[in-house]
């Protein structure tokens, strides 16, 4: 009988001692996980960016209607796909505008497709951060066809000639 009682003493001893093996481990586990995923922002030797007054970067694809030099600006019809109707819009450029394929805005022609970043500056224009030309596919240098494969001379059965033979 005593044995019994110390087996099931044991038994119920077991059950509380692993419940609180499981009740550390799972606490461990939480705490981790808490670390883990904290995001911490850490300054060091300045101010923090502040990214709210930076205006967003907008895009538009479309083919150029017009250009004035003069005035550093470019229309440019593009399709509007909220709407899906096509609108124009005006697009200046400064000192800070970036080109691809092109040197400057003195090289845009109408008809000519650009794909323009831009944001909406202070004065409520809108400036050209990058521009880029589609050049036509004519206007991109042919790839050079590989030279054509010609087949060896067939070479005619028999003795060979240049065969060493015993005198």
């Amino acid at each position: 009988m005593c044995d019994r009682i110390f087996l099931i003493y044991k038994e119920e001893g077991m059950k509380k001692g692993s419940g609180l093996v499981l009740s550390i481990a799972l606490s461990i586990v939480f705490i981790s996980a808490g670390l883990a995923f904290s995001q911490e922002t850490i300054v060091t030797g300045g101010a923090i960016p502040d990214t709210q007054n930076e205006p967003e970067i907008q895009w538009v694809w479309g083919e150029v209607v017009s250009v004035d030099s003069a005035g550093k600006t470019v229309m440019v019809m593009y399709l509007d796909y909220e709407t899906d109707q096509e609108k124009e819009i005006a697009v200046g450029v400064d000192d800070k505008t970036t080109y691809e394929n092109i040197k400057s805005l003195d090289e845009v022609k109408p008809k000519d497709t650009l794909s323009i970043d831009y944001i909406l500056s202070a004065d409520g224009k809108n400036l050209a951060k990058n521009i880029s030309a589609e050049k036509p596919e004519s206007a991109i240098a042919p790839i050079e066809e590989a030279a054509p494969v010609v087949a060896e001379e067939a070479v005619p059965e028999g003795p060979d000639v240049n065969a060493d033979t015993e005198q």
